[in-house]
């Protein structure tokens, strides 16, 4: 779901997105001519890998995010901002985004974490 800047309301609106098992919803709208609040939870399974023995399983994610994005180049360094060069909120970009990050982080499947505490 791609949003033109310049039409997102100054009232909040809902968004919902699917992804396979993982499904994202929650609200966004316009702070000023320039900045989008967005504020999501992304819920459901997600297939990982652990990093000690390479067997894949299943994650249960439920994660709530708040961030802002910012139509062009942000002046201001803060790690809760996305710029967007285009003037278009991309959501099914910034979910996307955030289920990579979430299996890049580190993960042990059960048989691994139960030897690791022995």
């Amino acid at each position: 779901m791609k949003i033109e800047f310049r039409k997102i309301p100054y009232t909040k609106s809902d968004f919902n997105i699917a992804d396979d098992l993982l499904i994202c919803e929650g609200t966004f709208f316009k702070e000023s001519n320039r900045i989008v609040a967005v504020d999501m939870t992304l819920c459901g399974q997600t297939m990982v890998d652990c990093d000690i023995c390479g067997d894949t399983f299943s994650l249960s994610i439920d994660e709530k995010q708040k961030f802002k994005v910012y139509d062009g180049l942000s002046e201001v360094e803060d790690l809760d901002m996305i710029e967007c060069q285009d003037h278009m909120v991309d959501f099914d970009e910034i979910v996307h985004s955030e289920i990579s990050s979430i299996k890049s982080d580190y993960h042990y499947c059960d048989k691994c974490k139960n030897e690791k505490q022995e």
